[in-house]
C-alpha cells in the first residue's frame, strides 16, 4: 500500500503500545473489504454489458419526454429532421377521454389543436378534450363529458369531423370554445365528411343527407337514397377525403359495398351519379383501389383495369395499368386526371413530392426519388414492403411521406404481409429506423410535420425526430 508523503515521521509502533497493532489491523481489514466490494461491481458492470440485447435502448431513455421545439406546421410532407429517427416528445393521461376504461378513442387535429373523444361505454356518454400542442408541452384547454349522449355504436367507429366553430363527434356537436355538448338531429348517421358550409352525413345503409348549421340550429338541405353502403369501406377514410372536385360543381364519393360501382353525390343538390353501367359490379372482379384526383376519380380492378370518371360522373378513359406501382408521397396534393393518367400507365409523378420502389434480391431495398431534390437513392434492409420476399417485388405499402429534399421518408405497410412495419429512412446515412411504438398504437395523426400523436394503452403520445 503506498502513503502520501508526510513531513512528520511516523509513530514507532512499540510492543506496550495497546493502540498500535488494533489501528494497523483495522485498517488492513478496511482495505480489504474495500476490494472485494470493488471487484464484484466490476463484474457486475462486465455482466451487465455482455448479456444486454445489442441494439436495444435502455428503457429509461427510450421512454423519456424530449419535448417538442418544432415549428407547429403542417404542409403535407415530412420534415427532414426525421432521419435521425423517432423520440418521443410528451404523453398525456390526464384527460377524460383517455383516462379509465373506454370503448372507442379518437382524434382530429385543427391547426394546433388536438381534439380526443371517446366513448366510456357502449352507446353511451361521451368524453371529449382539447389540447394546445403548440408548445413543448401539451396544454389542456378544456375538458368535458356528458353521460347522457346517445349513439349507435354497434353499426359505427367513432368519428370526428369539424366545421367552422363546431366539433362533429358522432351525433353530437361540441362547441369548440367552451367544449359544450349538444346530441344532433342524426341519430342514425355518422359524419362522412364537410364541404364548404355543408356536413356530410351517411347512414351506412342507403342514404346520406347533407347539413348546414344556419340560426342557431342544424338544417337538412337534402337526403339522398344510395346504393347499400359499407360502415368499413375505405372511401370513409381515403387519404385526402372523398371529394373529388373543386369549386361550386363540388362531389363526393358514398361509401358503397365493394361489390357494388361507386357512386358520387352533389353536395350542393344531392344528386346521386353512378360510376358505370350498372350498381352491381361482376361477381369475378373486385374493387383494388380507389384514386381521388381534383377533377374526378380512378377505379381499379382485380384485373388492373383502370376507369377515369369526371367530376359529373362521366367516363373518360379506361386501360390496363402496370401490375406494380411506386409508392408515392403527394404531400397531401390531389393530381389531376391526366396526372393520374400518367401514372397509372408509367409510373411517373410529377405532382408529387417523391416516389418510393422496392427492389433487390430479398425486396429490401428502397429507392427513393424526390420529385425536385437531385438523383435518387437507396436505402437498404427496409423488410416487409413486399408480399414476398424475391423478385419481382410486389410491393405493400400503405403510406409513403417524404422530406422535399428527399433526405427523410417515412414509410409504413399495408394489410397484405403478416407483420405490420413502419420505418424512417435516412436516404443520405443509408439508415432505417424501425418505428416500432407507432404500430403498435391504436391510432395515428399527423399532427405538423414533426409531430404524430398516438393513441393507446390509456394515454395520448406525440412522436417528434430524435434529440440530435
Amino acid at each position: 500500500m503506498f502513503t502520501a508523503p508526510s513531513s512528520v515521521p511516523n509513530p514507532i509502533a512499540r510492543p506496550n503500545d495497546p493502540g498500535a497493532a488494533s489501528t494497523v489491523s483495522s485498517k488492513r481489514g478496511w482495505f480489504i473489504v474495500l476490494s472485494i466490494l470493488a471487484f464484484l461491481i466490476v463484474i457486475l458492470l462486465l455482466l451487465g454489458y455482455f448479456f444486454r440485447p445489442w441494439g436495444s435502448t435502455p428503457r429509461e431513455e427510450k421512454n423519456s419526454s424530449q419535448g417538442y421545439s418544432g415549428s407547429a406546421t403542417n404542409t403535407g410532407n415530412l420534415s427532414s429532421a426525421w432521419a435521425a429517427g423517432v423520440g418521443t416528445a410528451w404523453t398525456l393521461d390526464s384527460v377524460s377521454a383517455v383516462r379509465g376504461e373506454h370503448q372507442e378513442v379518437t382524434t382530429l387535429v385543427d391547426g394546433t389543436t388536438l381534439y380526443v373523444a371517446a366513448t366510456p361505454s357502449l352507446g353511451e356518454g361521451l368524453d371529449v378534450a382539447a389540447v394546445d400542442i403548440s408548445g413543448s408541452q401539451p396544454q389542456v384547454i378544456w375538458d368535458s363529458s356528458n353521460p347522457q349522449v346517445k349513439r349507435d355504436s354497434y353499426r359505427f367507429s367513432l368519428r370526428m369531423v369539424t366545421i367552422d366553430d363546431k366539433l362533429i363527434v358522432g351525433n353530437s356537436t361540441v362547441d369548440k370554445t367552451t367544449g359544450e355538448v349538444e346530441d344532433a338531429p342524426w341519430l342514425d348517421d355518422a359524419p362522412l365528411t364537410v364541404v364548404g358550409d355543408v356536413l356530410v352525413t351517411c347512414s351506412g345503409a342507403e342514404t346520406c343527407t347533407g347539413w348546414t348549421w344556419e340560426s342557431s340550429e342544424w338544417k337538412q338541405q337534402w337526403k339522398s337514397i344510395t346504393s347499400l353502403q359499407d360502415v368499413h369501406s375505405s372511401i370513409w377514410d381515403i387519404p385526402g377525403g372523398p371529394a373529388v372536385s373543386s369549386g361550386d360543381n363540388m362531389s363526393i364519393l358514398v361509401p358503397v359495398q365493394d361489390k357494388r360501382s361507386l357512386q358520387l353525390i352533389d353536395v350542393r343538390t344531392g344528386t346521386v351519379t353512378t360510376l358505370g353501367e350498372s350498381t352491381r359490379w361482376d361477381p369475378s372482379t373486385y374493387r383494388r383501389g380507389v384514386y381521388r384526383a381534383s377533377d374526378g376519380v380512378a377505379i381499379r380492378d382485380n384485373n388492373n383495369m383502370v376507369r377515369f370518371y369526371d367530376a359529373s360522373g362521366t367516363l373518360i378513359n379506361s386501360f390496363e395499368s402496370a401490375p406494380t406501382l411506386p409508392g408515392v408521397a403527394d404531400g397531401g396534393q390531389a393530381p389531376t386526371l391526366e396526372e393520374l393518367q400518367a401514372y397509372l400507365k408509367s409510373g411517373k409523378a410529377p405532382w408529387a413530392t417523391g416516389m418510393i420502389e422496392v427492389s433487390g434480391p430479398k425486396c429490401e431495398d428502397v429507392t427513393v426519388s424526390p420529385t425536385s431534390a437531385g438523383s435518387s437513392r437507396i436505402v437498404h434492409k427496409a423488410k416487409g414492403l413486399a408480399v414476398s420476399s424475391s423478385d419481382p417485388c410486389y410491393t405493400d405499402i400503405d403510406e409513403v411521406r417524404m422530406s422535399p429534399d428527399g433526405a427523410a421518408v417515412y414509410v409504413s405497410n399495408g394489410n397484405r404481409t403478416e407483420i405490420e412495419h413502419a420505418y424512417f429512412l435516412d436516404t443520405d446515412g443509408d439508415v432505417v429506423h424501425a418505428a416500432t411504438d407507432m404500430v403498435k398504437a391504436d391510432q395515428l395523426t399527423w399532427a405538423f410535420d414533426d409531430l404524430i400523436i398516438a393513441v393507446s394503452k390509456g394515454q395520448v403520445t406525440a412522436f417528434t425526430p430524435a434529440s440530435a
